[in-house]
C-alpha cells in the first residue's frame, strides 16, 4: 500500500529521528546492504535540495545500525574515476559514513550532493537493470550475500521502462528460491506527478499479482519541505520495502551473525 505525505502539517520541519519502539526493527539494518538509487534528471531539479537533504537526515540512521554506511547511485552521474565497461559496482558511491582504517575519516552524502547536478534524461529502468542484474550475479555465485535494500528517490517520471528490472528481478529470486526478504525495492517518489504516483501504485500493489510473482516493491509519495516526517516514516524510508518483509526476517536472521560484506569486481 502506497503511503502519501503532504505539506499541510504545522508542525512539519526536518525529518525526526526513529523512536525507540523502531530500535528493534531498525537494528536489523545490519544484515542488509542498504543502496540509494538518486534520480538526478532534470525532473528533480525542483526537489533537489529536498533529495539532499532525505539523504542527510537518514544516512546517520542507517550508520546508526549499520557501520559499512550507505551506498549513493545517481541515474546519470558517476564517479570521476570511473569509466565506460567498468563494473556496476564502480559507478556509484560505496560505504558512505563508514571509517576508513587507514584515515580515520569517513566520507559524507554532503560532499558527494556538492558535486552532482540535476540534468539530463531519466533512464531509471535502465540504471535499476544494471544495478539487480549485478546484485543476482553476486547472489548466485555467493547465496549467503547479505540482502540488499534499494530505496529509489526519484520524480517518478520515467523515461524508460522502470518496471521491467523490477519484475525480471523478482522472476530471478523466485527461481532460486531465495528468502522473500533477499531483494527490497523502495520507490520514494519526491513531488506531485499523478501519473508517476499511479504508476508507482499499480507496480507496488497490482503488477506482482497479475505476474505470479514474488512483490520486492513498496512506494511512498512525498511533496517534499514542509511535508510532515515524522518517526514511523523515517523507519519506512530507511527500512525500504524490505519492511514487508520484517516479520519472516526475523525469525530467520535474529540470533545470527551479520554476513560479512564483500567487495566484488564482477
Amino acid at each position: 500500500m502506497a503511503t502519501t505525505y503532504n505539506n499541510d502539517d504545522d508542525t512539519a520541519g526536518v525529518p525526526q529521528a526513529p523512536g525507540r519502539q523502531h530500535t528493534e526493527l531498525l537494528s536489523f539494518l545490519q544484515y542488509f546492504e542498504t543502496l540509494f538509487v538518486v534520480d538526478d534528471s532534470s525532473h528533480m531539479k525542483r526537489q533537489w535540495s529536498d533529495v539532499s537533504a532525505l539523504i542527510q537526515a537518514v544516512a546517520p540512521t542507517c550508520l546508526q545500525y549499520d557501520e559499512n554506511g550507505i551506498d549513493i547511485y545517481f541515474v546519470n552521474h558517476r564517479p570521476t574515476l570511473y569509466f565506460p565497461g567498468m563494473s556496476v559496482r564502480k559507478s556509484g558511491y560505496n560505504h558512505i559514513g563508514k571509517v576508513h582504517s587507514d584515515t580515520g575519516k569517513r566520507d559524507s552524502a554532503q560532499g558527494i550532493f556538492r558535486d552532482v547536478k540535476a540534468g539530463g534524461k531519466c533512464k531509471l529502468g535502465s540504471r535499476l537493470k544494471k544495478i539487480l542484474s549485478w546484485y543476482i550475479e553476486q547472489l548466485k555465485e555467493d547465496p549467503q550475500r547479505a540482502p540488499l535494500n534499494v530505496i529509489v528517490i526519484t520524480a517518478g517520471i520515467s523515461d524508460d521502462d522502470f518496471a521491467a528490472p523490477l519484475l525480471e528481478a523478482a522472476k530471478e529470486l523466485d527461481a532460486m528460491n531465495a528468502p522473500q526478504h533477499q531483494l527490497g525495492v523502495m520507490l520514494f517518489q519526491l513531488g506531485d506527478d499523478e501519473a508517476a504516483r499511479q504508476k508507482f501504485e499499480h507496480a507496488d500493489d497490482e503488477m506482482w499479482k497479475k505476474a505470479n510473482t514474488r512483490d520486492i516493491v513498496d512506494t511512498v509519495a512525498w511533496r517534499g519541505w514542509p511535508a510532515s516526517f515524522g518517526a514511523d516514516d523515517m523507519a519506512k524510508a530507511v527500512l525500504g520495502a524490505v519492511s514487508k518483509k520484517m516479520d519472516g526476517a526475523k525469525s530467520a536472521l535474529a540470533g545470527t551473525v551479520p554476513p560479512e560484506r564483500r567487495e566484488t569486481t564482477l
